[in-house]
């Protein structure tokens, strides 16, 4: 057998495992060489090698340091570099159709502390807040491309945009004001209640109660006299009859 015929078969057999490494990686919404070197049966740092060239081959794409990807979406990867973790804030008031403004970015709550807080994938950002384990609560999995995501829930999305400040206070308003005949005011007096905070349960009051959900009765006893300030320009698309109950002051 001539060098050129070699070659050529070095180079079949090349591409073949090339594929076969690819369909296995498709399992996994996110890999590194840890799952490449089992697929190839062999050690990380060659597993690593044949990562980097099939990168720069453009077959897969990077999702994070030594993290690699075939998913299309940001929002597939977003819960899978990090875990426990789950999309929330302005995104996902989006994905619930509860605003028409695009996002900035697509918000992740975590437990584990992350090197690097905001990720970038193709044109979009993933950027991870890390809270205590009392806040990470109220998620689910839904399916995205074929794999699964982690979301908060309607309710939790709204708390955690109030709470976080992870969207504008208007968009938040404008997401009660549209999604109000979905929202559950049962889980959202639950949510707060068990992020207990004080002046976060005037702020969500407040904000509910404008648009005819109650809620003072089941806060009333976790409530101080002190009075929660409010931008004057965020006021006016709030129920000013509410203030006084709510200890609202605006400037």
């Amino acid at each position: 057998m001539k060098w050129k015929d070699l070659y050529s078969l070095g180079f079949i057999l090349s591409n073949m495992i090339a594929i076969k490494l690819l369909n296995e990686l498709r399992k996994y919404p996110v890999f590194g060489a840890e799952e490449a070197a089992k697929i190839l049966n062999c050690n990380k740092k060659y597993a690593n090698l044949v990562l980097t060239r099939l990168y720069r081959k453009k077959a897969i794409k990077k999702a994070a340091f030594g993290k690699y990807t075939l998913c299309a979406l940001a929002q597939t990867i977003a819960t899978h570099l990090v875990a426990p973790s789950y999309i929330t804030g302005w995104y996902a008031l989006k994905r619930y159709g509860l605003t028409e403004q695009l996002p900035q970015q697509i918000d992740v709550l975590t437990t584990q502390k992350k090197n690097k807080k905001i990720i970038t994938f193709g044109s979009e950002k993933i950027k991870y807040l890390t809270v205590r384990k009392r806040y990470l609560f109220d998620f689910f999995s839904e399916v995205s491309e074929q794999y699964s995501m982690n979301i908060a829930s309607l309710e939790k999305t709204i708390i955690d945009c109030l709470y976080f400040d992870l969207a504008p206070l208007s968009v938040v308003i404008q997401a009660v004001k549209t999604g109000k005949e979905n929202i559950s005011l049962d889980k959202i007096k639950k949510i707060c209640l068990k992020i207990k905070n004080t002046q976060f349960l005037k702020k969500a009051g407040v904000l509910f109660d404008s648009f005819g959900f109650d809620l003072f009765k089941s806060f009333r006893k976790h409530l101080d006299y002190n009075p929660l300030f409010i931008d004057k320009n965020l006021c006016g698309l709030l129920d000013s009859s509410k203030f006084k109950k709510w200890r609202i002051k605006c400037q």
